[in-house]
């Protein structure tokens, strides 16, 4: 018996570690030039990234995307970084309000 739950434990741990790996490889970042907030969300549809969309990035700052929620934790990413622009100069953050603000990169999952 005891045999039997060690070779268990061992093909779990195998398998587990061999997901963990696949998972890390599907990770594809695009690092980004002229894309700023105010277009973020056709940028992601007219790439076909509303289904793989891991993570966006900006600058310093990073947020997760959940793909059931994209719209709502996109304009919390956006509301973020407006008040750290905001913390940081009013000049910044108002010009960033009415402009957007750069997004530098995006992080999807390339196996979906």
């Amino acid at each position: 018996m005891k045999k039997l739950i060690t070779i268990f434990f061992l093909i779990s741990f195998a398998i587990n570690t061999y997901n963990a790996f696949t998972t890390e490889e599907c990770n594809q970042e695009i690092s980004l030039q002229n894309l700023n907030s105010k277009n973020i969300i056709s940028y992601i549809e007219e790439n076909n990234l509303t289904n793989k969309i891991m993570k966006i990035c900006s600058s310093s700052i990073c947020s997760d995307i959940n793909i059931q929620n994209l719209e709502q934790d996109i304009k919390e990413f956006i509301e973020r970084n407006l008040n750290y622009l905001r913390s940081k100069d009013t000049d910044t953050s108002l010009e960033a309000e009415l402009k957007g603000f750069r997004i530098d990169k995006i992080i999807f999952n390339k196996c979906l």
